[in-house]
């Protein structure tokens, strides 16, 4: 048995719309690069390993595609522009099979951005772990008076100025 990833592209990543059922040729010649931040992990599964790499991705394509797809698989059929990760190695399933791609590793950036809508001025803070960044929106959100209610990752309020100030969490 061989363990395998599937990584389906998250369209609220930076291009993640037009990577999106997009084939590398097409990203090459738009100047897009590849990363794993702009991919979510959507499943990962054991297969009978096959006597070449080519034969374990097409036989996870089709095991996505035909009949019953496993418990636990959440995304849609696999397709053009989602990735399979086998022994570390990334396999982008383009127009035709697919090509082995290096992807940079994730980066954990962890985002907080205030906006003054008065003085048309953003504020983004940028945190290594989301537990400084959920402390640092906290912080700000106890700071003031809110002036509509706080949602998961949103709050709005008047600062001492009377700017109306929006604060979100960007992950």
């Amino acid at each position: 048995m061989r363990k395998y990833s599937i990584y389906q592209v998250n369209e609220d990543a930076a291009n993640g719309r037009y990577i999106l059922f997009s084939s590398l040729d097409l990203l090459q010649d738009m100047g897009i690069k590849l990363s794993l931040d702009q991919y979510n992990r959507i499943y990962e599964g054991q297969i009978e390993e096959e006597a070449t790499i080519e034969e374990t991705l097409e036989a996870i394509f089709v095991q996505m595609n035909i009949g019953k797809k496993p418990e636990g698989y959440n995304g849609h059929s696999l397709s053009v522009s989602d990735i399979i990760e086998i022994g570390g190695k990334f396999y982008y399933c383009d127009s035709y099979g697919f090509t082995e791609v290096q992807l940079a590793q994730k980066k954990a950036v962890y985002t907080v951005l205030i906006f003054n809508e008065r003085a048309m001025k953003r504020e983004r803070k940028n945190f290594s772990t989301q537990e400084k960044a959920d402390a640092y929106y906290e912080q700000r959100k106890s700071k003031v008076t809110l002036a509509c209610p706080a949602r998961d990752k949103f709050f709005c309020y008047r600062n001492e100025w009377g700017n109306m100030m929006h604060v979100q969490k960007m992950y």
